[in-house]
């Protein structure tokens, strides 16, 4: 049985009504407290973004990331650990926004 922890999930996304209420479901779908959540714009136009912290397992998390990023309205989303930040976080959702914006 693999063993929970404090992850970060982060989520970019445009800012739609109801997104959040459908994010927080899946959560909850699957019996995972929410232990914070900051949403806030990001420095990317028109994307704002949502950073979720609770205590879980890495595989549950790695599931919430696939069903959130089947959600239209969201570009990417990604989770780590509490005790790691993600550098390559902020280049790799550049990356996606500069090629899906010229298409």
């Amino acid at each position: 049985m693999e063993n929970s922890s404090m992850y970060i999930i982060s989520v970019y996304s445009e800012n739609q009504v109801g997104l959040l209420s459908s994010i927080s479901n899946i959560f909850t779908r699957r019996g995972i407290n929410i232990e914070s959540l900051t949403v806030f714009p990001s420095e990317f136009p028109g994307i704002h973004h949502f950073t979720f912290r609770a205590i879980t397992t890495e595989r549950a998390a790695q599931q919430v990331v696939g069903f959130i990023e089947k959600k239209v309205e969201v570009v990417r989303a990604f989770y780590f650990p509490d005790n790691s930040t993600s550098a390559a976080e902020h280049g790799m959702i550049e990356e996606y926004l500069n090629n899906n914006r010229n298409q």
